[in-house]
């Protein structure tokens, strides 16, 4: 089954390169000069299947849809009788009240829309409130934790400060009961 592409006799004309005025012999002679040009026996090119199948495509639907040319209407002779004016001036009352209450709809929107605006601008003001209290004790939240961190780490630090001191001076006391022992062994071994 054939999908069709052309949707419009102005592109089918665009695809023949013809008016979309034109006469069947315009557009038999065009198809006859572009298939001849873009047939795929006689142009090797890749895209030249693809022009051909649109080429037919174009050529098919231009005689299936002939062109008709737009109908003029004749011009409309008005008549001036009272009747007529009357009937004319009750038409421009009638719109002219249209225009009015249009014109006080459009006021009453607007009105709705500004006290519409208005009160979701208050309960944005007061959500905004609500929303930096609650900012306000996350972050009490967050300083008082911080300090409690900190406080726990500066007491860690201590605690491995006294720790690293209590070490060091124990180690010390072995170096220095270490060379009392070596100079005691010595100061024996020199008595001896």
């Amino acid at each position: 089954m054939e999908v069709k592409h052309i949707m419009s006799r102005q592109e089918a004309c665009h695809f023949l390169g013809i008016t979309e005025n034109a006469t069947e012999e315009e557009i038999k002679r065009a198809y006859r000069m572009m298939a001849k040009q873009y047939h795929p026996d006689a142009n090797r090119a890749i895209e030249a299947g693809e022009v051909y199948y649109k080429i037919q495509e174009a050529y098919d639907f231009l005689l299936e849809h002939p062109y008709v040319a737009p109908v003029m209407r004749q011009p409309r002779i008005f008549q001036t009788d009272a009747h007529v004016r009357e009937q004319y001036q009750k038409q421009k009352r009638f719109e002219e009240e249209r225009k009015k209450v249009l014109q006080k709809e459009e006021i009453l929107k607007r009105q709705e829309r500004k006290n519409a605006t208005m009160q979701s601008n208050k309960s944005e003001a007061r959500k905004k409130t609500l929303e930096e209290e609650a900012l306000e004790k996350i972050r009490a939240i967050w300083i008082a934790e911080t300090i409690h961190r900190q406080i726990e780490q500066d007491k860690a630090q201590k605690e491995a400060e006294n720790k690293r001191k209590l070490y060091q001076a124990f180690m010390q006391q072995k170096i220095n009961e270490e060379e009392e022992q070596k100079e005691q062994k010595s100061f024996w071994r020199k008595i001896k």
